[in-house]
C-alpha cells in the first residue's frame, strides 16, 4: 500500500448507520461428501500414516478446523440418492462393505458414517447438516431418521439407537430434502409435483417427531423458475428455507471476477419467488383457496440456504480423479468475491456451504502421505476471520468499471478455447464490472469494523480514498491482512509446492487514502 501517483482514483463510503442484516450461525459450511476421494481416502483414510486410531485424518481435521466451520453438509450432494440412512448407523461391522456410487462407479465404504460424522463435527464445534435421501426413499423413512437421531419417547427407532449404544438424542438440528433432484443426472429424480408432494408429506412427519428441526427443500434457480413456484407454493409454511446450487470461473481473470454479478443475480431471482410464495399465505394467490382450502399458517419467512457453490469448471467426473480441481491465485480471488454475495445478502440467505472440503473441487488436496491447503482454503480463512460476527453494513463505491462475460449456469468445463467465444447463448455480458468488490462489517461488541477488498484490476493499482459516515477508527493502526503470491495468476498451492499462496499480515498508520494493488484480497481491520 506505499505511494502511487500513477494510480486509477476510488472512493469507497462506510455507512455504519445502514445495516444489511446480521451475521448468523451458518454462513460459513463446509461439505464433504461419500463420492469421489471427498471422503474416503479425505477425511477418512484409515490406511494413511496421518490417520489416527479412529481413522480421521489429523492433518485434515486441523486444516478444517482452522476455518471454523458453522456446520458440515454430509452424506451428499449426489451421494445422497445412493444411501439408505439406516446402512449408515449401527456397528460398522454390520454396514454393508460398500455402496457404488454409480456416477462414476467407485464404491464408497460407509464406514464414515452418521454417528462418525456427527463426532467430526463436534470436534470442530459445528452442526452436521444432514442430506435426507428423497430421491429413492419414503417420506416415512425421513421421519424414522429423525426419530432415530432425536426421538426421546419409546419407540422402535429411538429403541434402536440405544442398542447402537447412544442413549442419548443425536439432537441433529439441519436438514435438507434431497440434493437436485430436479436433474437427469440423480438417482430417483423427481418432476416439481412430484417433489413437493414428498416434501409436503416429509416435513410433517419429521416435525411431528421434532418440531424444532430446519428443514431445506430443493430450489433450482435459473434454469427453471417455474420449479422453485411450484416447491414454494406447496412447502410454504412447512419447510424453512430452500436451496440453490451454482458453480462459477473461467480461465480468463476479468470474466471470473464477474462471477459475483451472477450470483447476485441467482440470489435476488430466489429473493423474488420467496416473496411470491407469501403471497400465499395472504390468501392472494389464485390458487391458495383452490388448493389448500385455507392459507397455510407462516411463523417466518422461507430463507435461503445456499449449501453448494465453489469455482469449478476444469475437472470431470473421473473414477479415479473425480471433481479434482486445482485451483490458482485467481479462484482465490473468485471465491472471496462469491462470499461476499453471500455475506451482502444476509437478509435472506441463512444458510451457505462452499463445495466441498476435501479433494472434490475442494479447499484441500491429500495424498496418502501428504496434505495441502489450496489457494482457495486462504480467500475463505481471511473472509471468515473478517466477518464472522456483527453485522452487515452499507458500502457505497465509486470505482473504474469494466466488461467481462460469463456462464448465467454452470454449463460444464470452460476450456481455455471455449472462452473466447463470445456468442455462446449460455452467456451474460456485463459492461459494468466494478474494479472494486468491497463488504464491510461491524461488530460493537469487539469495538471492531473489518473490509474486506478484492481488486479486480488484473494490471492496474487504484488510489483508494475511504470515508467513514457514523463511524470514525480509533488508534494510528490498521491491520491488514493480504493474500500474497498474485504476481502470477495461475500460481498453484500443489502437494509438492504448498505454500506458493498464502496470507500475510502487518500494521500500518491509519489514513484516509490507501494504495491497492491489481488483483488483489486486502482485509483490513479497524478499532472503533
Amino acid at each position: 500500500m506505499r505511494k502511487n501517483n500513477g494510480a486509477k482514483k476510488a472512493h469507497i463510503v462506510f455507512l455504519s448507520g445502514k445495516t444489511i442484516g446480521r451475521i448468523t450461525d451458518f454462513l460459513f459450511g463446509q461439505f464433504i461428501e461419500l463420492a469421489g476421494r471427498g471422503v474416503n481416502g479425505g477425511v477418512f483414510d484409515p490406511e494413511s500414516p496421518m490417520a489416527r486410531e479412529d481413522g480421521i485424518r489429523s492433518d485434515v481435521l486441523e486444516a478444517l478446523r482452522e476455518l471454523r466451520p458453522t456446520h458440515i453438509r454430509y452424506p451428499g450432494g449426489c451421494a445422497a440418492a445412493y444411501f439408505r440412512w439406516q446402512d449408515l448407523v449401527g456397528p460398522v461391522n454390520e454396514r454393508p462393505s460398500a455402496i457404488v456410487f454409480r456416477p462414476t462407479g467407485v464404491p464408497q465404504s460407509p464406514a464414515f458414517g452418521i454417528p462418525e460424522a456427527y463426532h467430526f463435527c463436534r470436534e470442530l464445534g459445528a452442526e452436521l447438516y444432514l442430506t435426507v435421501n428423497a430421491h429413492t426413499q419414503t417420506p416415512e423413512d425421513a421421519a424414522n431418521l429423525v426419530e432415530y437421531l432425536n426421538g426421546t419417547k419409546v419407540s422402535k427407532w429411538t429403541d434402536l439407537r440405544k442398542n447402537h449404544g447412544r442413549e442419548e438424542p443425536y439432537g441433529i438440528k439441519l436438514f435438507s430434502l434431497g440434493n437436485e433432484i430436479y436433474g437427469s443426472w440423480q438417482a430417483g429424480q423427481k418432476t416439481a409435483e412430484e417433489y413437493a408432494m414428498w416434501c409436503r408429506e416429509a416435513i410433517r412427519q419429521m416435525k411431528a417427531v421434532d418440531p424444532t428441526i430446519k428443514v431445506v427443500v430443493c430450489g433450482l434457480g435459473r434454469p427453471c423458475p417455474e420449479w422453485d413456484r411450484t416447491v414454494l407454493f406447496n412447502t410454504v409454511g412447512l419447510a424453512d428455507m430452500i436451496s440453490f446450487h451454482n458453480y462459477f470461473g473461467r480461465p480468463v481473470f476479468k470474466d471470473s471476477m464477474a462471477a459475483n454479478m451472477v450470483f447476485e443475480q441467482m440470489i435476488k431471482a430466489a429473493e423474488v419467488a420467496i416473496e411470491e410464495a407469501c403471497d400465499t399465505a395472504l390468501g392472494v394467490h389464485s390458487r391458495t383457496y383452490r388448493e389448500f382450502g385455507a392459507p397455510p399458517l407462516i411463523n417466518e419467512k422461507i430463507g435461503l440456504a445456499l449449501d453448494e457453490w465453489n469455482v469449478w469448471y476444469r475437472a470431470t467426473h473421473d473414477p479415479k480423479k473425480d471433481l479434482e480441481e486445482i485451483y490458482n491465485y485467481m479462484d482465490a480471488l473468485t471465491v472471496a468475491s462469491l462470499f461476499h454475495s453471500v455475506l451482502r445478502n444476509v437478509h435472506v440467505v441463512k444458510l451457505s456451504n462452499i463445495s466441498e472440503a476435501v479433494n472434490m473441487a475442494a479447499s484441500i488436496m491429500t495424498d496418502k502421505n501428504r496434505m495441502v491447503r489450496q489457494t482457495i482454503w486462504y480467500s475463505q480463512k481471511m473472509i471468515r476471520d473478517a466477518h464472522d460476527s456483527g453485522r452487515i453494513i452499507e458500502t457505497a463505491v465509486d470505482c473504474p468499471v469494466f466488461n467481462a462475460k460469463h456462464e448465467r449456469f454452470f454449463c460444464g468445463i470452460v476450456s481455455p478455447e471455449k472462452a473466447k467465444d463470445e456468442k455462446l447463448p449460455s452467456l451474460l455480458h456485463f459492461n459494468n464490472v466494478p474494479a472494486l468488490d468491497v463488504l464491510a462489517s461491524i461488530d460493537e461488541s469487539k469495538r471492531r469494523m473489518s473490509v474486506s477488498i478484492v481488486q479486480k484490476l488484473e494490471k492496474q493499482p487504484l488510489r483508494t480514498v475511504f470515508h467513514f459516515l457514523g463511524v470514525k477508527p480509533k488508534g494510528n493502526f490498521v491491520k491488514i491482512k493480504t493474500l500474497s503470491g498474485g504476481k502470477k495468476m495461475t500460481v498453484e498451492n500443489t502437494l509438492d509446492s504448498a505454500n506458493n499462496v498464502g496470507i500475510t499480515e502487518k500494521k500500518i498508520p491509519v489514513k484516509e487514502e490507501y494504495i491497492l494493488p491489481p488483483a488483489s484480497l486486502y482485509v483490513m481491520e479497524f478499532s472503533i
